[in-house]
């Protein structure tokens, strides 16, 4: 039996919620430079993340892009696979100044979209 349409409406914006929340420090996204080397910056929404991406190291980006660490937080943390596939999606190869500016831009679509939902 299908669920009623406003049953799906509170569902969506219960799922829209977790995706855009503020996390606490401890569960939010802690950039590193390389393995014991932290940046000191933490982002703990995907407004902060667009935030922190703009500025931080681009040493960072490079090194969780290449661990998949973006792509797990989102997904696990916050609850947002599509915009974890959406990620994971970037060609391996893109790194750089480019690549902070793909991910900058997935996530504000994202956002956007969340946003008109």
């Amino acid at each position: 039996m299908a669920k009623k349409p406003e049953a799906r409406k509170f569902m969506d914006k219960t799922v829209i919620f977790r995706i855009t929340r503020t996390v606490p420090r401890h569960e939010g996204f802690h950039f590193f430079r390389g393995l014991g080397e932290s940046t000191g910056e933490v982002a703990i929404s995907l407004v902060d993340f667009v935030e922190k991406l703009r500025s931080v190291d681009i040493g960072s980006i490079d090194f969780h892009f290449k661990r998949r660490d973006f792509e797990k937080w989102i997904r696990d943390i916050l609850g947002d696979a599509e915009l974890s596939t959406r990620i994971r999606r970037l060609r391996k190869e893109t790194h750089g100044e480019a690549l902070r500016n793909e991910i900058i831009k997935i996530v504000k679509e994202r956002l956007e979209e969340l946003k008109g939902t």
